[in-house]
């Protein structure tokens, strides 16, 4: 499943990367797309996971770099059993199973992709598509993010929302996509996976920290956040499963 991709990787030297389903990028792209290429004026490459041929269609008219994958075929009773197996749980709704790991493949597949295609001359920054740029960085916000790799972080955990990865830390890069295969294969894929592969990853190298004006986060809800919202580069959204959109200034 993370190997079957089809497309063509991009070959500019410093892009911006996202990766979603159908649902997501129906619901989210356009935004993503349009504020990062306003505000940051860099390529996008996107990893469409089960997309509709309308939506390929759209790509390419749109002339996107993109590639994509086909995870019907899968064999997801052998995932839902293996699972099972490993945690002991096996009373679990498989229909509910089976949401789960999509889930846990759809955040980790962009960095095993990533792992596997970025090349020793390339920078590249990666961003949910739920998250959307609204301000412009200056010239010492870039020279602070592409100096090394950089990471928002969250008590103390290394978040995958928005982060840098510079060329320099190629291996790590590597490291990380095999990481997240080696656990799948005697574990099973789980909520995180891509959070504890950049955490085991990036344990010994050195970091740029990106603080709240970097981004902020749609989970803090209270009137702090909205008063910070309009200055930070970079908002997330937190998604569709299981959120709440009761608050429109963060609306499309």
């Amino acid at each position: 499943m993370f190997d079957k991709v089809k497309g063509n990787w991009i070959k500019d030297s410093r892009y911006i990367l996202c990766s979603c389903d159908e649902r997501y990028f129906k619901f989210y792209f356009k935004k993503f797309s349009t504020t990062f290429q306003t505000h940051w004026d860099l390529p996008i490459h996107l990893h469409l996971i089960d997309p509709s041929e309308q939506s390929l269609k759209w790509l390419e008219q749109e002339q996107m770099s993109y590639t994509w994958c086909d995870t019907s075929e899968y064999n997801w009773q052998k995932e839902i059993k293996k699972f099972a197996e490993v945690t002991n749980r096996q009373n679990d709704d498989p229909v509910r199973v089976k949401q789960w790991l999509y889930e846990s493949y759809t955040q980790c597949q962009r960095f095993v992709l990533l792992g596997f295609n970025m090349r020793s001359n390339q920078s590249v920054i990666v961003v949910d598509v739920d998250a959307y740029a609204q301000k412009t960085p200056t010239r010492k916000d870039k020279k602070s993010l592409y100096k090394q790799t950089a990471f928002s972080t969250h008590n103390s955990r290394l978040m995958a929302t928005f982060c840098h990865f510079h060329a320099n830390d190629l291996v790590a890069v590597r490291n990380v996509a095999q990481y997240i295969l080696d656990r799948i294969k005697i574990s099973h894929l789980e909520i995180g996976l891509d959070q504890k592969a950049l955490a085991y990853a990036f344990d010994k190298i050195p970091i740029t920290t990106l603080d709240k004006e970097w981004i902020r986060h749609y989970d803090v809800k209270d009137d702090t956040d909205i008063a910070l919202h309009s200055r930070c580069l970079v908002y997330h959204e937190k998604g569709l499963r299981g959120k709440d959109f009761s608050k429109t200034w963060t609306s499309w």
